[in-house]
């Protein structure tokens, strides 16, 4: 089921523009992770995606009945206390601010304990540290129902086994997630897509960290200028050792979708609405060439 479609967004800031005509399709069951340098806009993404921010350009349609609940980079708490942010009542349920009814007490308390923040129901959201906020604004994302999972910077402020149980709970969501983070393995480890933004453009990469570093290595080696026997400049001498053991070509051109022999997940479709348009298509995929 289609959750969520962008189509033709951008977005800058003063100065600069951070992407621009990026569209995708996001269906249940996906879990995308966004790369890439600081400042590219990868929150800003994530913030326009989510609803919270207009695009510049492009539009953003929720599917019907779609449920969303969101980890910002900055949270705002409800207060006056912490447990008026996590425990919501019916009646009290607003959308726009990630909460919504539906919450049961017991969880909100048991994901409050695992994430070190079990002693601070009664606490005024006033006196929290950051860290203290952000940990209060993740259990709130994490016990409201939701069908795609919206989380900026998840684990901020964790300790080992505090992320270690979040990705353990990550995984256990049957919805769809939209996910930034610096946590390498983190990110590795429970997401199926990375979409890398990169100097204005996004590309898709099917995998985790991996294929996003060999889906990126590839693009730059064939962006690379050539020499006059018409070899890339830079390349490694014949026979010298090379991590990579294979060039993965690109599935997607800007623009110009190329069908996948062969795959099945998310965002390989010749046909049909489940697509994206305007990321480069930049990882692995059914078409592989040895390396030269």
């Amino acid at each position: 089921m289609i959750l969520l479609d962008a189509d033709g967004v951008a977005a800058s800031r003063p100065g600069r523009p951070l992407f621009a005509d990026l569209s995708i399709t996001i269906s249940d069951g996906e879990r995308i992770g966004i790369v890439g340098l600081n400042g590219c806009g990868k929150s800003t993404l994530l913030s326009i995606l989510a609803g919270v921010t207009e695009p510049e350009a492009g539009t953003v349609r929720r599917g019907r009945d779609v449920r969303l609940s969101m980890l910002g980079q900055d949270p705002a708490l409800r207060g006056p206390l912490v447990r008026d942010d996590l425990f919501v009542e019916a009646s009290d349920a607003s959308s726009g601010d990630g909460v919504t009814a539906g919450v049961e007490h017991w969880e909100a308390a048991a994901v409050a304990d695992r994430l070190g923040i079990g002693d601070l129901f009664d606490a005024e959201v006033a006196s929290l540290s950051g860290g203290q906020a952000k940990r209060v604004a993740l259990t709130r994302a994490l016990v409201t129902p939701c069908d795609l999972l919206v989380l900026d910077e998840p684990t901020n402020h964790l300790d080992i086994d505090a992320i270690s149980w979040l990705e353990d709970r990550i995984m256990e969501h049957t919805g769809a997630l939209l996910l930034v983070t610096h946590d390498r393995h983190f990110l590795d480890r429970i997401t199926t897509d990375v979409l890398e933004l990169d100097r204005g453009k996004g590309y898709l990469h099917h995998g985790g960290y991996d294929s996003y570093l060999e889906g990126r290595a590839v693009r730059e080696e064939l962006a690379a200028p050539l020499d006059t026997d018409g070899l890339h400049l830079g390349r490694p001498p014949a026979g010298a050792p090379t991590q990579v053991a294979e060039i993965v070509m690109p599935q997607y051109m800007v623009g110009h979708p190329v069908a996948a022999s062969g795959g099945t997940g998310p965002h390989v479709q010749a046909q049909g609405p489940h697509r994206v348009r305007h990321a480069d298509r930049g990882g692995p995929s059914a078409e592989r060439s040895a390396l030269r």
